[in-house]
């Protein structure tokens, strides 16, 4: 038995599948950048309180299909040696361990 099927304007339904996916995408990586600063707010090691203040995020359309580009950032000078082992408060890498865990980075 042979199926066959017939899609009327392909080119449109493809089109409109594909900014469906990225609708959908793109409320995924909203969720978890989000997610993921909050939780790096809450393992960044804590004196001052500057560098656990120092979390942030942006969430910018730069693909022409219009799939979303995100950045969680920290400007804080030290966090970098933070993130090394300086502190006892937290594991070396904890940025990159945290971002594993929730799915934002792959080992």
């Amino acid at each position: 038995m042979e199926v066959s099927l017939d899609v009327v304007n392909f080119k449109e339904e493809l089109d409109r599948i594909e900014k469906e996916m990225a609708v959908l995408a793109n409320e995924d990586i909203d969720y978890l950048v989000k997610y993921g600063t909050e939780q790096l707010r809450v393992v960044t090691p804590v004196d001052t309180g500057k560098a656990r203040a120092g979390w942030d995020f942006e969430l910018n359309f730069k693909d022409t299909k219009g799939y979303r580009t995100s950045r969680i950032f920290n400007e804080v000078e030290y966090i970098d040696v933070l993130n090394t082992g300086h502190s006892q408060q937290a594991p070396k890498y904890f940025i990159e361990q945290t971002l594993s865990r929730i799915g934002l980075i792959t080992q």
